[in-house]
């Protein structure tokens, strides 16, 4: 009996330590001071919507490579993607509402590849592209 009430008092100790009040040191803080960083914009060239398709076509079959390679052009590759879906998606809203979200799934699997350096992520991202692409063309 004693030694039950030995181990419930010692399995309890961590719990109740842990109800203490929490302190933020304010030395640890990062400053809320804002730095304006400068970036070179470029502008986008005129594409049909056809022809943002085979760039993102294209893009999304490099984009495995480049991850594997790890030399940064999957960061390059990833911005031409989301230039052109951000150039075709309001179009591919209002005519093709259907597909919508699987472009949108695309694009959230080419980002998680080159985020998380998931080859298989954007290979699966360029095979779903195929489908819905094919589908609406």
């Amino acid at each position: 009996m004693r030694s039950s009430l030995i181990f419930l008092a010692v399995a309890t100790c961590p719990m109740l330590a842990a109800c203490g009040p929490t302190y933020i040191d304010e030395s640890l803080l990062e400053s809320s001071t804002t730095v304006a960083e400068t970036v070179e914009v470029t502008e986008a060239p005129d594409r049909t919507f056809s022809e943002h398709l085979d760039v993102i076509d294209q893009s999304l079959n490099d984009l495995s490579d480049a991850i594997v390679d790890n030399d940064g052009s999957a960061d390059v590759i990833l911005a031409t993607i989301l230039e052109s879906w951000n150039s075709i998606e309001a179009q591919v809203k209002a005519d093709f509402t259907d597909s919508h979200f699987g472009f949108y799934e695309v694009m959230v699997l080419a980002e998680l590849s080159v985020e998380r350096r998931r080859p298989a992520d954007a290979s699966k991202a360029w095979k779903l592209f195929i489908d819905i692409a094919a589908a609406i063309q």
